[in-house]
């Protein structure tokens, strides 16, 4: 892997650091019927079902940022 060149590397792509822990912890608070808010490093999220499961189709669903969490 080729890695852009940096006179000094951020640590996230430093190739000599060999232990890193992340830590991510978010607020998650029920709305009315199917929807959810979140907060996650300073960002508000909101999902919802749709109305076929009983929510308003008013944001993505859960498995929704699942899937697009994997393309990114």
């Amino acid at each position: 892997m080729k890695l852009p060149d940096f006179p000094k590397p951020p640590p996230a792509l430093d190739l000599t650091i060999t232990y890193r822990e992340n830590m991510v912890e978010a607020d998650v608070e029920s709305l009315e019927r199917m929807r959810k808010g979140a907060t996650v490093q300073g960002f508000t999220i909101y999902c919802d079902e749709s109305e076929r499961v009983g929510g308003d189709s008013t944001a993505p669903s859960p498995l929704g940022y699942f899937t697009a969490g994997i393309g990114f």
